[in-house]
């Protein structure tokens, strides 16, 4: 009998922050969050029970994608 997947097989859970801690990292307010997340802006964010959370990891990649080379 094949052995039934275990949670870490199916699902990779990323570490998740509130709009507050995020806000606080980027030295954003949490308005500017949610005008972002209605104008499909700002970082990727996910909503667990109604209540928005944003991966770590997706911030990362976030804050790289708008980084800008200096003219030489």
């Amino acid at each position: 009998m094949p052995r039934k997947p275990a949670v870490h097989d199916v699902v990779t859970l990323d570490e998740l922050m509130t709009a507050n801690d995020v806000a606080d990292v980027l030295g954003l307010s949490t308005g500017t969050l949610a005008n972002w997340r209605s104008l499909n802006m700002g970082p990727d964010y996910v909503k667990v029970g109604g209540r928005v959370r944003y991966r770590v990891s997706g911030i990362n990649e976030w804050v790289a994608r708008q980084e800008h080379k200096s003219a030489v």
